[in-house]
């Protein structure tokens, strides 16, 4: 322990240069996209606050299966005045996609375009099922 501390005290300079690095890393990957929630956070959002979530998906993929109440869009159609998009700035919004980032670009255009409760499934679809939640496919 007494070398560790001296080793910090002789450079201590580069010490804050990497500790300052590290946490400038962890606020761009906070901002960039959205929140990242995972299967659980995301069932009790959708119990409690009923957000809008959008799987970003193929239809064919869509049709396999999907979490309940999830609503299939083209991530180009992420945009006011879309007839599917209907969520206001301040809305809840969840993306899906298949593996969890391809939604990242999808969020950060939406972020840009002012929406501020943005979160994106940790994991994507293939977290949700590997945490043992279930799927609904479409009704013929």
């Amino acid at each position: 322990m007494e070398k560790f501390t001296l080793f910090i005290a002789d450079n201590s300079f580069v010490v804050l240069l990497l500790l300052t690095l590290i946490i400038a890393l962890l606020l761009y990957e906070k901002r960039k996209g959205g929140l990242k929630i995972d299967a659980n956070e995301l069932t009790r959002l959708i119990n409690k606050e009923s957000p809008y979530v959008f799987d970003l998906r193929s239809s064919s993929e869509y049709d396999l299966g999907t979490i309940s109440g999830a609503v299939n869009i083209n991530p180009s159609d992420l945009m006011k005045g879309n007839a599917q998009f209907k969520a206001k700035e301040e809305d809840n919004i969840v993306l899906i996609c298949k593996t969890g980032s391809s939604s990242n670009s999808a969020a950060n255009n939406l972020k840009k375009g002012g929406y501020i409760n943005v979160s994106i499934l940790s994991g994507g679809i293939m977290g949700w099922i590997q945490s043992g939640m279930p799927l609904t496919k479409k009704q013929s």
